[in-house]
């Protein structure tokens, strides 16, 4: 019997949103792999015949635009559910097209016919017999009929997927169909020019065709009922440095994640960068900029165009850790003296000046002199008065500080 058994689940009766995937369940990537791939993932272990089973659960979504990614996913998969939710007739309009996808993908897995909502019993328009039949007519490997909201056969539905793919994978095993611990490699195209691959556990990186060698790791997991919490951190960076980076490799994690899910992790991230033009600000700096750099080499024509762009954007923000990353791997190279200048009258700049003073050792000499120029002669932004030095030495010690004449907070 495997450690784990990965199990996709897919219909118009989405049960993400409900107690399926909402108890006793480890949820990972809650937030952004959602929203930029479509999928939902957490980890539940099942107690079966005295043993522990982990289950690795992939909640598609069945909007069209991540219908393309679909067969990428579910690879891999060892059983399915589809759902649909019987008040809504609608969502068995799918069926038959989920069940060609998976039987075209993933071969003889075990398929779960399941109905949600059965709390809203009043409300039904598609019956149990109904459902029953459409199971046995696609010979699928069972039916059930649940409730997300009260967890009515939730846990008998758990135990049903899990036996019938130890029972699949017995007879595979027994038949020499498949052989044990093989691990499927994994491979996801972002555009010409960008492919990641799961290789022997690890997920590297291709630019051009060729191996990306660069630190990478999945930093943050931050729940969605939390996100607007953070409306304030304007990057990554940001959030590595003032956020939870409990994922982050070299600390205790308190997730354990499998290479599949850290390869779509790693997948969502990156795809999502691009469709948002390289903005640097969606991957840690450390990445980010080699990469792009690396996507001018090989002639991608909107990394050429964002390129000095991002350095310049970057810059303008002040943030510490970013812009001594840009000066000590000798980006400022793209930039003129020129612009450098208008960089620092930026007011995004100036307003991160407080974050600076416990790097000032790090900072080179010359960007020190234009630090202690640029506040020598900082003005209140809204009533135009010269900031006195006693504020200024307020602000090089790490706190806001408000003008003397209007009371506005300059900082």
């Amino acid at each position: 019997m495997k450690e784990y058994y990965k199990l996709v689940i897919l219909g118009e009766g989405s049960l993400q949103e409900t107690s399926l995937l909402n108890k006793n369940v480890s949820r990972i990537f809650e937030g952004d792999l959602k929203v930029t791939i479509g999928a939902n993932f957490c980890v539940k272990a099942v107690n079966f015949e005295g043993s522990k089973v982990l289950l690795r659960i992939w909640d598609l979504q069945s909007e069209e635009r991540f219908r393309v990614l679909l067969p990428a996913f579910i690879r891999g998969a060892h059983g399915a559910i589809f759902s649909f939710d019987i008040t809504n007739r609608n969502t068995l309009n799918q069926i038959s097209d989920w069940i060609k996808l998976v039987r075209e993908n993933l071969g003889d897995v075990p398929i779960i016919l399941v109905g949600n909502n059965l709390d809203l019993e009043e409300s039904r328009t598609i019956s149990y017999d109904e459902g029953l039949q459409i199971s046995k007519d696609s010979k699928l490997s069972g039916f059930l009929e649940v409730s997300g909201k009260t967890g009515e056969n939730i846990e008998d539905l758990f135990n049903l997927v899990v036996h019938s793919m130890i029972q699949v994978e017995a007879l595979k095993l027994k038949y020499g169909l498949i052989k044990p611990e093989h691990i499927d490699d994994l491979e996801f195209k972002v555009n010409k020019y960008v492919e990641l691959k799961l290789k022997g556990a690890k997920t590297n990186i291709y630019v051009g065709g060729k191996l990306f060698r660069q630190c990478k790791f999945l930093l943050l997991n931050i729940s969605k009922e939390s996100v607007r919490e953070y409306d304030e951190i304007n990057s990554i960076d940001e959030a590595a440095e003032e956020l939870d980076s409990s994922m982050e490799e070299g600390r205790i994690k308190k997730h354990y994640l499998s290479p599949d899910t850290e390869f779509w992790g790693h997948c969502s991230n990156i795809q999502a960068w691009y469709e948002s033009d390289y903005d640097t600000r969606l991957l840690h700096r450390n990445l980010a900029f080699p990469l792009l750099k690396a996507l001018v080499e090989v002639g991608d024509s909107l990394a050429k165009k964002v390129f000095k762009e991002e350095i310049m954007l970057r810059l303008k923000s002040g943030y510490p850790s970013v812009v001594l990353h840009l000066i000590n791997e000798d980006y400022l190279k793209y930039i003129t003296k020129r612009e450098l200048n208008v960089i620092f009258e930026n007011p995004d700049f100036i307003r991160n000046l407080s974050k600076w003073p416990k790097l000032f050792k790090d900072v080179p000499k010359w960007l020190f002199e234009k630090i202690k120029t640029k506040l020598r002669v900082l003005k209140c932004q809204y009533c135009g008065i010269k900031i006195s030095e006693a504020l200024i030495q307020k602000l090089l010690s790490g706190r806001s500080i408000k003008c003397n004449y209007c009371y506005s907070e300059v900082v």
